[in-house]
């Protein structure tokens, strides 16, 4: 079994996440441009937005190929009255992340609800994403 540098791998995940949204022209007209995207809540953030949550990484590797497994989890706040707002962003980000990474991309959960503040939907999206590292003999001139 080969290994894999996890935190590299889920750094380029990540990145590339982040990029796919970024330039899709359908969430800029929606999440700004730059897209409000963030790691943490802003103090006193403009309404929708989306934040990173966990990932969880792990080394999925063959005998011949080198592979990682991550499954990111993204938040989308919205204070639209009702879960439709939510529900679009959840379809469009699952979509574009889906087309645009070289990975292979799982949507395998999302889920609306209430936050606690009674008046802002919190939508969740866990993705799966597998990548492949080169190996060795692909690498070596």
């Amino acid at each position: 079994m080969s290994s894999v540098n996890l935190a590299e791998a889920a750094l380029a995940v990540q990145h590339d996440i982040h990029t796919a949204l970024g330039l899709d022209l359908t969430l800029q007209t929606v999440l700004g441009d730059p897209i409000r995207a963030y790691d943490h809540r802003p103090t006193d953030p403009a309404y929708p937005y989306l934040t990173y949550g966990s990932i969880r990484s792990e080394d999925s590797s063959g005998d011949a190929a080198p592979q990682s497994t991550h499954q990111i989890t993204l938040h989308l706040w919205s204070r639209y009255e009702g879960r439709s707002e939510v529900l679009d962003l959840l379809r469009r980000v699952s979509d574009t992340i889906c087309d645009a990474l070289p990975q292979a991309v799982v949507p395998l959960y999302l889920d609306v609800l209430r936050a606690p503040d009674g008046r802002t939907f919190h939508g969740l999206l866990r993705l799966s994403v597998t990548t492949t590292e080169p190996s060795q003999e692909e690498t070596t001139p």
